[in-house]
């Protein structure tokens, strides 16, 4: 049986990283022997840009406990993490790459792995390119990049940035898997056959035609566009749009635009962390999800959406469009475009897509599921048996 540790956050962090790695995990630990090493600190507080980075969630759904944890801010556990990686005999270890503020320590990281074990890592490479990018982030995640032996990507679009950085000589260690759906959130609490109505009920919202935005509010999530959409798709018909999640930015132009385009009675802002056990009611309130991303290297808000069946409206850039299936799973829509997002609406609700989307999605969830992607890490695990690149 292959042997992995992999090294990233699970609860009590919050966010999409923290339940992609415990799901990951959990569906490793079913076909490997998996050392599991997280964090008991991830970041400053200071430079947390939300309110805290700790789930406040009742009864966590993505708990899978780390066989050990250490402080990430401290560059001396990163320098003695790899004596546990030797003492457990992995012939992998796998990494989530993220953002730049990780590259000193995952610097430190290897160069300790590589004089203490000769494990082999596997980058899994959530963004190659940062959604705030800058010319120093770029020059310090293509240093330490550069240095792993073994890539993971979710989409050709973000393995081409890749190759840009670490050279198309190494593309036959850049695996393509697709990003699994997260389906993982039990909705049972809510009576299928009325599960629109009782969770519209719980958000206070009496409209029959729902739109969701979800996750946290940041700039490069283009809300102020599907906000200025709003007024094109009422003229058609009447909907109600739900705004759910932490702002990284001040609410205030998003609340003004709002009130300028006399929008209050048709937009709910619910801004702070969805805590787990509520975000099943949100999508179930929801007929359409729109993700009107400017930039993005992929969405996990798409995958969340389709877990729940909801097709959605998402922007056409970075690997998005590898995501959905136009006409079938959602619609694509130029970014930074209101009309472009206004017609995708109107043409939902205009067809059959309520009621045929949901089947579509249903069929392709096999080929995006967590046992799909962790074949796929073992399998560069099996490269390697003893541990060596």
């Amino acid at each position: 049986m292959t042997r992995l540790s992999v090294v990233g956050p699970t609860h009590p962090f919050r966010g999409g990283i923290s339940h992609y790695t415990s799901l990951l995990v959990r569906a490793l630990r079913r076909r490997c022997r998996v050392q599991f090493l997280s964090y008991s600190r991830q970041y400053p507080s200071w430079l947390y840009p939300g309110a805290t980075d700790r789930d406040p969630s009742l009864k966590p759904v993505t708990l899978e406990s780390p066989d050990e944890t250490f402080d990430a801010v401290s560059p001396l556990a990163w320098w003695r993490l790899p004596r546990r990686i030797a003492l457990h005999g992995s012939e992998l270890v796998v990494l989530p790459w993220t953002v730049a503020y990780w590259a000193p320590f995952y610097y430190l990281f290897l160069k300790a792995l590589n004089r203490s074990s000769g494990s082999p890592a596997l980058f899994i490479c959530h963004n190659v390119i940062e959604h705030e990018t800058s010319q120093l982030k770029n020059s310090l995640s293509s240093r330490v990049l550069c240095r792993g032996d073994y890539f993971l990507t979710h989409s050709g679009w973000d393995r081409d940035n890749l190759l840009g950085w670490i050279g198309p000589d190494r593309a036959d260690r850049v695996t393509v898997s697709p990003h699994p759906v997260y389906d993982h959130l039990d909705a049972a609490a809510i009576d299928p056959d009325t599960a629109p109505d009782t969770a519209r009920a719980r958000l206070g919202i009496s409209c029959d035609r729902v739109l969701l935005f979800f996750g946290f509010i940041r700039e490069y999530k283009g809300l102020r566009y599907l906000l200025q959409s709003l007024p094109l798709i009422l003229e058609r018909f009447r909907v109600h749009l739900v705004v759910a999640g932490e702002s990284w930015e001040d609410l205030r132009p998003y609340r003004e635009l709002i009130e300028k385009l006399h929008l209050e009675e048709r937009v709910t802002l619910h801004a702070g962390y969805v805590p787990d056990e509520m975000v099943p009611v949100y999508f179930a309130a929801a007929d359409l999800v729109v993700v009107p991303y400017t930039s993005a290297t992929q969405s996990g808000i798409v995958q969340l959406a389709h877990g729940f069946r909801k097709p959605v409206v998402a922007g056409e850039v970075g690997g998005i469009p590898e995501a959905v299936e136009p006409g079938r799973t959602g619609y694509l829509v130029p970014p930074r475009n209101p009309e472009a997002i206004a017609e995708a609406v109107i043409r939902f609700f205009s067809s059959a897509g309520g009621s045929t989307m949901p089947g579509h999605i249903e069929a392709r969830l096999q080929e995006r599921s967590w046992d799909r992607l962790a074949e796929a890490v073992e399998a560069v695990g099996r490269q390697n048996p003893g541990g060596q690149a």
